[in-house]
C-alpha cells in the first residue's frame, strides 16, 4: 500500500487505508488472510513507521535524507505540516500559485497553479505563460 499511494508518509496513508486496501484487493494486487487485513485496518502511524524503517532505507537506497536547506526565502514562507491541519478528510485541498520569473515578474514567464490534497499529499500543477504583465 505504501507503493501504490506513492509512498506516502503514514500518517497521511492510515486514513486512506480503508479505501485503498479494498481497492487493490478488488484490482487482484493483494490477497490477504482476514487477521492481516483486520490489523492493517487499525494500525497507527507509529507502527506504519516502525514496519517500513527498512523499507524506507531501502528506497533510498541505504541513504540518511539530507537535512533541508536553509535559504531566507523558506525562512520567510510560513510552512504548514500535516499536523496542522486537524486530520482532513481525503478531497480538502489547498491552491497556490508559483511564479517562475526569478527575482523580477517584468517579462515573459510562467506562473504554475498548485491544488495539492492535504490529506493524501496528491498534487496537480497547471502551468500559465505570463507575457508581460500577468495578474
Amino acid at each position: 500500500m505504501w507503493e501504490a499511494s506513492d509512498r506516502l508518509r503514514s500518517k497521511r496513508l492510515k486514513p486512506l487505508i480503508p479505501i485503498l486496501l479494498p481497492a487493490l484487493e478488488r484490482h487482484g494486487r493483494l490477497d490477504l488472510d482476514i487477521e492481516l487485513r483486520d490489523k492493517l485496518l487499525t494500525i497507527s502511524a507509529a507502527t506504519m513507521d516502525r514496519l517500513l524503517s527498512e523499507v524506507r532505507a531501502v528506497a533510498r537506497g541505504g541513504q540518511r535524507r539530507r537535512a533541508g536547506m536553509s535559504s531566507a526565502v523558506r525562512r520567510s514562507v510560513p510552512v504548514r505540516t500535516f499536523g496542522d491541519w486537524n486530520d482532513p478528510p481525503p478531497g480538502y485541498v489547498e491552491v497556490d500559485f508559483v511564479a517562475h520569473s526569478g527575482t523580477s515578474s517584468s517579462g515573459s514567464f510562467v506562473q504554475t497553479m498548485v491544488l495539492t490534497d492535504i490529506a493524501t499529499g496528491w498534487t496537480e500543477c497547471v502551468p500559465k505563460a505570463c507575457l508581460r504583465s500577468c495578474h
